[in-house]
């Protein structure tokens, strides 16, 4: 065997085991009903390929009655017995099955929620994480596997005891059933390799497919889908990425009948010298009729065995290949599980840019290019600039969503990587562009896991605050009225704006010492902009406070304002020493919204 097989082998079971041991974190009895069923199952064929043996002796021979209802029980009460048990094990197998099934599901849920941000925004990653889910998700390798462990193991025990039986009359027939089962066992594996490189390739077509495909059952573009016909084009993406679809399996199917048809052939080869082989130790009366009926059970149920073994082993050591892409995308780490410096309790937010620059993964330009600012605690802030000026980017530096390519961001003189991920996030209340609400209860979306624990009338209190109280109070479920008809038919569609105060709620909720609103308002019009972003000032207070907007509602009320031009800041200062500055961007923009701010 050469090194890399060797390596590559290695390389397999340790995959085995890692499935092994990560099923058996989640379910601690898994194995040992694994084992158990394999075992049975193993057992279970010897008592119709031997006790039939007895009973034809019998017939042809003394022919008593009494020995023979004796065998004719003995294999129906063991035949029930095992197959009840069988069936029992199945069925644990079955349950056990699903446990860990919903178990990878939530590790995989775990292991993308805690992803950095900046990885699951890159390409490259997206990519290994489609490679590495599809196939769990919707070719039932993790299924594949475990049932094969089980296989695997019956056949090893089926094959052990089966050598055992057709060694007494010829070891050679044992030599040439494996012979014919190896050749096959070579075609089997160019089979599934083949169909690893098709699933490989098919993946990309399926993410495809998978856009357009869901894009047809989304009620969010029912209205722009009429308005601008677009169908005929969704339509004709589909049937354009099935028909290629369906010439990838064409090609496949194809190729794997050949290889079938062969393997049929060698098969029938291998039964005819057997056959001929038994009937010519029946005719030289080396054997009698129900030793003939034994053996060739024995062989045929060998063949099968040690077919079966070298499929199931193979198809096991194919299906490492996929989990392996899995283990690679497991491997991915994350800062955020990285100990930092504790900040305890913390009374000043002083936040400082110092030269800072940054590109997106992938990319070789720069979306922020040496950024320098001083955020006082306290202090009101107003980041404006036109889109794509970098204002987004600079929250997300501020908020570890990603890391500065260059320079550093410090909050009370420390660099804020440095800091414990978790308590630092406890520090920012932030209300983004596309904030999410959740198909969860009003109540939910407010305090998540903490639902349980707050008195609701602390949640009307600030649903009164960000002006929504009366909305909420007039549904018959008040706060526990679930979001979305996803779950619910009685579920709320909120307008934007009544959305856009459920997030602020959120925020204001947290109570966190710096707030950061990210143009959460920018699909409202200017004026209703302008009251939601004053009541909110009101709202927190002395906190640090940053406000991002191409419009310019929030910038009479801080004490500073950034105008961001193409990654840089352009110009720095207050609201009415930047409108002095006739001619300058800011100056511009204000005078250009002005009558939505007199």
């Amino acid at each position: 065997m050469s090194k890399d097989k060797k390596i590559s082998l290695r390389k397999d079971w340790e995959i085995v085991i890692y499935i092994l041991k990560k099923s058996h974190k989640i379910s601690k009895t898994y194995i040992p009903i694994l084992f158990l069923s394999s075992m049975f199952k193993a057992i279970t064929p010897f008592i119709n390929i031997i006790m039939p043996k007895f009973i034809i002796d019998e017939l042809l021979g003394k022919q008593r009655i009494e020995v023979f209802i004796s065998l004719v029980s003995i294999i129906i009460v063991g035949n029930f017995i095992f197959n009840f048990i069988n069936r029992w094990l199945d069925a644990l197998v079955n349950i056990k099955n699903m446990e860990i099934l919903n178990g990878f599901d939530l590790l995989i849920g775990e292991k993308i929620m805690d992803m950095d941000f900046e990885k699951i925004e890159d390409p490259q990653i997206l990519d290994l994480k489609e490679r590495a889910i599809y196939p769990l998700k919707n070719q039932g390798v993790l299924q594949t596997i475990i049932k094969n462990i089980v296989d695997v193991i019956s056949n090893i025990i089926t094959v052990i005891g089966l050598v055992a039986v057709i060694s007494t009359l010829n070891p050679l027939i044992v030599l040439l059933i494996i012979g014919i089962v190896l050749l096959n066992s070579f075609i089997y594996k160019r089979s599934q390799a083949i169909q690893y490189e098709f699933h490989k390739e098919l993946i990309p077509i399926n993410r495809k497919y998978g856009y357009f495909a869901q894009l047809t059952s989304d009620f969010s573009i029912g209205k722009d889908s009429r308005l601008y016909n677009m169908a005929p084009l969704i339509m004709n993406k589909l049937e354009s990425f099935n028909e290629e679809s369906v010439g990838f399996f064409s090609k496949l199917f194809i190729t794997q009948s050949k290889y079938e048809g062969v393997n049929e052939i060698n098969l029938q080869i291998q039964m005819t010298i057997v056959y001929a082989y038994m009937t010519y130790k029946v005719f030289i009366n080396s054997i009698g009729i129900g030793a003939f009926t034994m053996y060739i059970n024995a062989a045929n149920n060998f063949s099968k065995a040690v077919s079966d073994f070298l499929k199931n082993y193979i198809e096991l050591m194919q299906m490492c290949r996929y989990i392996d892409v899995y283990r690679e995308f497991e491997s991915i780490e994350s800062n955020r599980n990285k100990i930092g410096e504790s900040i305890g309790t913390i009374q000043q937010c002083n936040i400082e840019f110092k030269n800072v620059y940054f590109k997106y993964p992938r990319s070789n330009e720069y979306t922020l290019k040496n950024v320098s600012i001083n955020i006082d605690s306290g202090e009101k802030l107003s980041v404006v600039g036109l889109n794509g000026a970098g204002k987004t980017t600079f929250i997300k530096l501020l908020t570890r969503l990603y890391e500065p390519t260059e320079g550093e961001i410090l909050l009370n003189g420390v660099n804020i990587k440095n800091y414990d991920y978790d308590e630092y996030m406890k520090l920012l209340s932030v209300v983004f562009q596309d904030f999410k609400l959740m198909a969860f209860s009003i109540k939910e979306n407010i305090v998540f896991e903490k639902h349980k624990e707050v008195l609701d009338d602390n949640i009307i209190k600030i649903l009164n605050e960000v002006g929504l109280e009366n909305d909420i109070l007039k549904l018959p479920k008040g706060i526990n009225t679930s979001i979305y008809k996803t779950f619910d038919k009685d579920g709320i569609e909120f307008s934007g704006g009544q959305a856009q105060k459920l997030a602020i709620a959120r925020a204001v909720y947290k109570d966190a010492p710096i707030v950061i609103l990210d143009e959460p308002t920018a699909a409202l019009d200017p004026i209703a902009e302008f009251e939601i972003y004053s009541r909110f000032n009101q709202l927190i207070g002395n906190k640090t406070s940053i406000y991002i907007s191409h419009r310019l509602s929030s910038c009479k009320f801080c004490d500073k304002i950034a105008v961001f031009h193409n990654g840089e800041i352009i110009e720095y200062g207050n609201h009415n020493d930047l409108v002095k500055n006739i001619g300058s961007e800011y100056e511009t923009m204000y005078m250009a919204q002005a009558q939505y701010y007199a």
